[in-house]
């Protein structure tokens, strides 16, 4: 009869080990895949920090010139710079496949850029420049590293500008003025962060060149004087950090496993 159990026990126990090992084991769930962040959709920002100028005056052979006394053209008419705070803001949309991000951006700024050289032709007078607001509308190429993107930009610059004489002594009285919008080409790099999905900070560098435009000083009428040109050459530097919310497309991409 022992011998019986045994047997039967023996019979049950391969039964259960061998029901047991047919059973599916049931897998851990996998977690859940993390997100990607999307540089791609519409933007609109703020931005604050300091530009230059360089500014080289020349006074060509003109018929204008003749007729206004220049006997000595032509001739250099000096140069000057100078550096001023800026702020304004930018618009924008970005595309993203992969791991490169694809942009547009248009940006205007203030600023109040003034500079002065006293004209070696004319010792008795000042050239002077003034530059109050600045634009630029380039194309954007970046790599982005998730939430972080470094990126080239490129197109073309807009700068509002005044070009004046004024006398040494008495100072401050303008003789001839014009006032002119000058065009030019931009290129530019920065890296930005995205701190949140929306919300994102960058930091950039542009370099703005406006080439050499012929500019003819009228006379303003406070004393006798005749209309005068001169070439004027044009480069401008500017520094950028900024502030952007970013009105996300698609939100962000799931990476998929």
């Amino acid at each position: 009869m022992k011998k019986l159990f045994l047997a039967v026990f023996a019979v049950i126990g391969m039964a259960t080990a061998a029901n047991a090992a047919d059973m599916a084991v049931k897998a851990r769930p996998l977690p859940p895949p993390a997100p990607i962040f999307s540089w791609t959709g519409f933007y609109i920002g703020a931005h604050v920090g300091g530009a230059w100028f360089d500014k080289d005056w020349f006074v060509p052979l003109t018929p204008i010139n003749i007729a206004g006394g220049c006997a000595g053209c032509p001739a250099p008419a000096g140069g000057h710079n100078a550096s001023s705070w800026l702020a304004g803001g930018q618009i924008g949309f970005n595309y993203q496949t992969g791991m490169w991000v694809l942009g547009v951006e248009a940006d205007g700024s203030w600023t109040d850029l003034n500079g002065s050289n006293v004209n070696p032709q004319a010792p008795f007078l000042r050239n002077n420049s003034k530059t109050d607001a600045i634009g630029t509308f380039a194309g954007r190429v970046g790599i982005a590293a998730n939430q972080a993107l470094f990126y080239v930009k490129g197109g073309g610059a807009v700068a509002n500008d005044r070009f004046f004489t004024s006398f040494v002594a008495p100072p401050g009285l303008v003789p001839q003025s014009v006032d002119d919008t000058r065009w030019g080409w931009m290129v530019g790099v920065g890296i930005e962060y995205a701190f949140t999905p929306n919300w994102s900070v960058k930091a950039e560098y542009n370099y703005l060149d406006f080439g050499t435009f012929r500019e003819t000083v009228q006379p303003t009428g406070v004393v006798a004087a005749l209309p005068f040109q001169y070439d004027v050459r044009q480069r401008m530097d500017l520094v950028k950090v900024g502030l952007n919310y970013r009105f996300g497309w698609a939100g962000p991409v799931v990476a998929k496993y």
